[in-house]
């Protein structure tokens, strides 16, 4: 059995792998939002790191 650290340090790790995912592996085969698109609109302001985060808190707020 983890303890209480290890699990923390799990939790942050899927939220790497999670990114990960977001930014580039969910990416490879989307045709809408291809790899690199999102750092494109975020460049070009088109949406913020920030609003991105907000979404995501709010969403992981709603689920508990």
């Amino acid at each position: 059995m983890a303890t209480k650290e290890e699990y923390k340090a799990l939790i942050l790790d899927s939220v790497s792998d999670l990114v990960s995912d977001f930014l580039y592996y969910d990416r490879k085969e989307d045709e809408e939002l291809p790899v690199d698109k999102i750092e494109e609109l975020v460049k070009d302001g088109v949406i913020t790191v920030d609003e991105i985060i907000d979404k995501f808190t709010k969403e992981l707020k709603t689920n508990f």
